[in-house]
């Protein structure tokens, strides 16, 4: 991999292409491999300034999807530290390998590990104010299952794909709370397309760990909806991690948001306003 780009301060970190396996039912790049991909980058970029990856954790990850990743393209991440010290941030950017064009950033702040030097501008997108709700909203169950073995990461944590694969599976359950079932999402050629995550970890889950999950709407616009999720440990009720999802409505022909149908909307803001 190429050294750090002394006019950037980044530094290639990871190259791949999209898998067919890894494409969702939207018809792009799955959301949770991007996070297996940035995990990646974040190993080799940690050894790449002489500290341990294995003591490493990710406390918190906010991720803008800015352009579609189909089968077969081909991308590179390039990874820079953007705020120093012992809850350090790193920066990931990927880009379309073949375009150039850049399609996502994460800004990953990590516990465990202390980094110092110098440090890179952030360019991107600023953190905006996406509260969770409270107990007051009306949380929809929406994943009930267990860490497994083969989800682990190095240092023995569900691995960052193991959370978001399971944050998928609940969006699926809460959509379908307000009529946005597969099966209308399939007749319709629908898809439900993020530009946002914001991720918070409270603990960690391991392998054997029973693992619930909680939804919400937090927020509803013309296409567009905010999803809240929060994960507990099914077995102590501890909090694991939450997320706050913002997405819209696909047309999966014309790859374009397309606007809410008024009784699903209908729907949806009555779960909304009951909270």
């Amino acid at each position: 991999m190429a050294e750090m780009d002394t006019a950037t301060g980044y530094s290639e970190t990871f190259r791949g292409d999209v898998a067919p396996w890894e494409v969702d039912a939207t018809e792009h790049f799955t959301v949770a491999y991007y996070y297996e991909k940035f995990e990646g980058a974040a190993w080799r970029f940690l050894h790449q300034q002489g500290v341990n990856p294995n003591a490493a954790r990710t406390t918190a990850a906010l991720t803008h999807y800015k352009a579609e990743l189909r089968n077969r393209d081909i991308y590179r991440v390039e990874t820079a530290l953007i705020d120093a010290g012992a809850r350090p941030t790193i920066a990931h950017k990927l880009f379309n390998a073949g375009s150039g064009e850049l399609c996502t950033t994460m800004q990953q702040t990590l516990a465990g590990v202390t980094l110092s030097g110098p440090t890179v501008a952030w360019d991107g997108d600023a953190r905006e104010d996406r509260t969770i709700p409270g107990d007051e909203a009306t949380w929809v169950p929406a994943l009930a299952n267990m860490a497994r073995v083969e989800e682990a990461d190095w240092a023995g944590n569900l691995s960052l794909p193991g959370y978001i694969h399971r944050f998928s599976t609940a969006n699926s359950f809460i959509m379908s709370a307000f009529g946005m079932t597969p099966e209308y999402m399939t007749t319709n050629r629908y898809g439900l397309s993020t530009f946002e995550f914001q991720l918070e970890f409270q603990s960690q889950a391991k392998p054997g760990d029973m693992i619930d999950i909680e939804s919400c709407i937090a927020q509803l616009g013309g296409s567009s909806v905010r999803l809240c999720h929060r994960m507990r440990n099914a077995a102590t009720g501890a909090a694991i991690a939450s997320l706050s999802q913002f997405g819209v409505q696909l047309d999966l022909e014309a790859r374009r948001p397309s606007r809410i149908a008024d009784d699903l909307r209908a729907r949806a803001e009555a779960l909304l306003n009951s909270n």
